[in-house]
């Protein structure tokens, strides 16, 4: 196999046969096939692809369930291919499939790594995205160049084919974070990639929505943490322990309105708790462990759990700080701050651990 086309899909129903037929008419002399990595969609997504691959052979279908997130679909899509070369593109027809013949011609004449396709090599803005949209990704852009150490006329592309010995070499360097892989790509890759851009017209969305919100660029935030520190401090902890300190807060609120008209401080205190403990939950769920998400039964569980972890790490937390302070490991002892910050990152550390091992286990 020559060429796989591989397009993470959520939601785009719509859109399957229509790209399908785009692909199709686009690139007539190549051997190629199209993997759509679904993560179970709502619409059934998954459904269409497979009734129109039993028909076709170019078509293959890989549904996952339990977990979701566009760079983690392209690299599982890739790893279930044999083929020369990957082209990654959206399904949402905003890509230019014209482009597809010249990018792969380009890559093999020249024997790139990459060949990207880019919605500003000649332009500042692309009639494609709304005022907003630009202005996000120009400030992405050169975020991305920043960290990836590589200058990019959109590093933020979903669109490029790249040589699968390649990609295969810095799979396993790969986070998996986010909605943007191609930085992934560059800021893992332990050797200068050779590549070339080319200009493509970026299209208007016609069917569905795009994916683009608030969650999604916290997780862009965490994907540039990770390039840079993640081998000190992983971007997940960066994001629990960010998302802990919110819950200092909505604790001393809670407490505050409890205490003053409702409770003693007793039931006051452990109300507020609970109550922290929840909203920290509901975070970690739509933003720290968002490729992991748990919905309907499965949260309520987890709730529960986290509950149970978060338990344990409080009392280790204060057990140890408690230890610390009084002399009585290995006969340390400190002042007052030192031993609540050794006791708090403790606490911290153990209830990341737990979480990502238990509370949001990766199926």
């Amino acid at each position: 196999m020559l060429l796989s086309i591989i397009t993470p899909t959520f939601n785009e129903a719509k859109n399957v046969k229509p790209f399908i037929k785009a692909i199709s008419q686009a690139v007539k002399s190549t051997e190629y096939e199209i993997i759509f990595v679904d993560d179970n969609s709502l619409d059934k997504t998954y459904d269409i692809v497979k009734k129109i691959a039993k028909n076709n052979h170019k078509i293959r279908c890989l549904r996952r369930i339990g977990r979701r997130g566009l760079s983690s679909a392209v690299i599982e899509g890739c790893l279930s291919s044999s083929a020369s070369y990957f082209l990654i593109m959206d399904t949402d027809l905003q890509h230019d499939e014209k482009k597809i013949p010249e990018m792969l011609n380009l890559i093999k004449k020249e024997n790139l790594d990459l060949v990207i396709g880019s919605r500003f090599l000649k332009k500042k803005t692309s009639k494609g995205l709304s005022r907003t949209r630009n202005m996000i990704s120009k400030i992405a852009n050169m975020l991305a160049n920043k960290i990836a150490r590589v200058t990019l006329s959109d590093p933020m592309s979903g669109y490029f084919i790249i040589r699968r010995d390649v990609f295969e070499k810095i799979a396993p360097n790969l986070t998996g974070l986010g909605f943007k892989i191609l930085l992934d790509i560059f800021s893992s890759s332990r050797k200068s990639l050779k590549f070339k851009e080319i200009q493509f017209y970026f299209k208007p969305r016609k069917y569905g929505e795009s994916k683009l919100d608030v969650f999604v660029v916290w997780e862009y935030l965490l994907l540039l943490w990770e390039a840079r520190l993640g081998k000190i401090i992983p971007a997940r902890f960066v994001s629990f322990c960010a998302i802990g300190g919110s819950g200092v807060f909505v604790h001393l609120f809670s407490l505050y309105m409890l205490y003053s008209y409702l409770f003693s401080f007793f039931y006051a205190q452990s109300i507020a708790t609970i109550i922290a403990m929840t909203s920290n939950f509901i975070l970690n769920n739509i933003l720290t462990y968002r490729d992991r998400r748990k919905k309907g039964f499965d949260a309520i569980k987890a709730l529960i759990v986290f509950y149970i972890t978060c338990g344990i790490g409080a009392a280790a937390n204060v057990g140890i700080a408690n230890s610390v302070y009084t002399g009585n490991i290995n006969g340390v002892s400190g002042e007052w701050y030192i031993s609540g910050v050794i006791g708090a990152f403790v606490g911290a550390v153990w209830n990341f651990l737990m979480s990502s091992l238990i509370t949001w286990k990766q199926k």
